[in-house]
């Protein structure tokens, strides 16, 4: 949740993977190489996402955390033993099924916490946030809530330093700085280092 510049509450985070780095691996798996998330979304094109069963982790969780490894060792397990004819032959099938497993899963908690917390604005950022599937399902969500949604054009999410520099600039003409001595981690949140000076 968003409070103001600088004042973010954390309200679901990943237990073990991010989307894109689920996205990426099972991109690897069955042949598609780097950058794995547009490379599944396009794929995924006319693809039956109903095809394959990939698992939803924390569907029925109270909390609005979310986790993808469970779907990665689900995908890996599935084809195990399959040849690369095989693979092609079922690729469409198999993207667009895994990627409706990692937007369902994403969705869930999104329009949850949305919900739950009567917000009338949401955001869908960050660099998962380029896939078609994603942005289509959200739109039609938000659309039926009569809830605002904010997506950024495409370009400017492949690089999450688009993001960050935008809140840096933010921050600077408020006369805000941060110290080099200490830098964050995966888990921080803009602002956790941040120094009167």
């Amino acid at each position: 949740e968003v409070q103001g510049l600088g004042q973010y509450k954390v309200l679901g985070q990943t237990l073990d993977d991010a989307a894109g780095e689920a996205f990426d691996k099972f991109a690897k798996m069955v042949g598609l190489g780097y950058p794995g998330g547009v490379k599944v979304d396009q794929e995924a094109q006319g693809g039956d996402i109903k095809a394959f069963a990939f698992p939803r982790a924390l569907e029925k969780d109270p909390s609005l955390n979310f986790s993808f490894s469970g779907l990665k060792t689900s995908a890996a397990n599935l084809i195990k033993g399959w040849d690369e004819e095989k693979i092609l032959k079922h690729r469409k099938d198999l993207c667009a099924s895994f990627q409706e497993a990692v937007v369902d899963a994403l969705l869930n908690k999104f329009c949850r916490s949305a919900e739950e917390g009567d917000f009338l604005r949401v955001a869908l950022t960050g660099g998962v946030s380029a896939n078609s599937r994603l942005r289509f399902r959200a739109q039609q969500w938000a659309d039926q809530k009569g809830i605002q949604l904010a997506v950024p054009p495409l370009k400017y999410c492949t690089d999450n330093a688009a993001m960050v520099g935008w809140a840096g600039f933010l921050r600077l003409q408020r006369g805000e700085q941060s110290s080099f001595q200490e830098g964050p981690s995966a888990q921080s949140l803009p602002g956790d280092f941040l120094r009167d000076e």
